[in-house]
């Protein structure tokens, strides 16, 4: 999402009146079961535990260069949005209370299934949190009862604590709006979550399309299994960053496809760190043979980079059309063509977030 920010900004379509206006909003679940679990095995607060973890993911996104995102909202602060849509999901009917929680009606909502291109009868094969007291079992919650003494809230249904996908919508619409332009999450958070989201606010609001155009990414892998906490196979970025280059890091992430999995190899992390460093020799080379005048701007030379992340943000290719501008850059001798071509790997390096070109980043 950062390169995809930065070409959104970098990059208006010639002859078009383009106007970007972006914020870009990540958030931080601190309300879940698992968290206060955790807690309670490093024998810490709730908040002491939330704040350990919080300052330690916002280091390591700073560390990776990680820029483009405007903030990192904590869920719980949202509490009373959160209130707020499942009680208008009530009054509008597409919700229902029962015993101090409350289920959104997935059949009061036509388009459920769509995102994920599920029928009514698949979906049923998928039923969600199984619960006699659900008129539906694809029904989700929104609000639930809590035995928790650690993490529970006043509501107009009792204590409890919301649901995990209006956590999010609370965050997003309150952000953003009914309506905004990219969501992006990974491929298997279509299904339950996003396709919820999408539920909750079209029937809270009416408006159609909540977003406009939803981003997934594959998952990475090790020895073929989905690299997670729960099977203990996590690489976590500050290690990687002890050991690599973050230039190598990011390099290696923006040459995999997003839409694909992809088995995790720190090797390649390694061998692009020795390319990157190869490049780079290029690069300052090419630096030192630039002409004294002003910048120029790259008369084309960015285009088909431009053109490989447009489409479908295809950051494969999109690296080995930097190579290709270094390289072509050490063996230019005419002045004219050898601005350009800087002026080309300057962009791409700072669209990219690695920094081939010193003041790219």
């Amino acid at each position: 999402m950062d390169a995809e920010r930065e070409v959104r900004e970098s990059n208006p379509r010639s002859g078009e009146d383009v106007r970007v206006r972006s914020h870009d909003s990540g958030h931080i679940t601190d309300i879940d079961e698992s968290i206060v679990k955790g807690a309670k095995r490093r024998r810490r607060t709730v908040e002491s535990f939330l704040e350990l973890n919080e300052r330690a993911f916002l280091r390591d996104v700073k560390a990776l260069g990680i820029s483009t995102i405007n903030s990192f909202e904590r869920v719980s602060r949202y509490l009373p949005v959160m209130i707020q849509q499942a009680s208008g999901l009530v009054r509008r009917g597409h919700a229902y209370r029962t015993d101090g929680g409350v289920y959104f009606d997935v059949e009061k909502f036509p388009d459920f299934g769509k995102l994920s291109r599920q029928s009514r009868d698949e979906l049923a094969l998928r039923p969600l949190e199984i619960s006699p007291k659900k008129r539906n079992q694809v029904d989700f919650s929104l609000w639930r009862p809590t035995t928790s003494t650690e993490q529970r809230w006043e509501s107009p249904w009792g204590l409890g604590t919301p649901g995990w996908h209006i956590q999010d919508t609370a965050v997003s619409v309150a952000n953003f709006g009914p309506q905004y332009d990219i969501h992006g999450g990974a491929r298997e958070l279509i299904y339950p979550h996003h396709e919820a989201e999408i539920a909750q606010v079209e029937a809270l609001t009416g408006l159609k399309p909540f977003v406009r155009y939803w981003v997934h990414t594959g998952l990475l892998t090790i020895d073929g299994r989905k690299m997670s906490k729960s099977e203990g196979n996590v690489y976590y970025a500050h290690d990687l960053l002890r050991r690599h280059d973050v230039n190598s890091v990011r390099l290696y992430f923006a040459g995999l496809h997003h839409r694909k999995d992809a088995e995790f190899d720190e090797d390649s992390i390694e061998s692009l760190g020795e390319k990157y460093w190869e490049w780079k020799g290029r690069v300052e080379s090419v630096q030192r043979r630039m002409p004294r005048e002003d910048a120029t701007t790259d008369g084309g030379k960015l285009t088909p980079f431009l053109r490989a992340l447009d489409d479908d943000i295809d950051g494969p290719r999109a690296v080995k059309l930097l190579g290709s501008m270094v390289g072509e850059a050490a063996r230019e001798r005419d002045p004219r063509l050898l601005a350009r071509l800087y002026a080309a790997i300057a962009s791409a390096s700072q669209i990219l977030g690695i920094g081939l070109v010193k003041d790219a980043n």
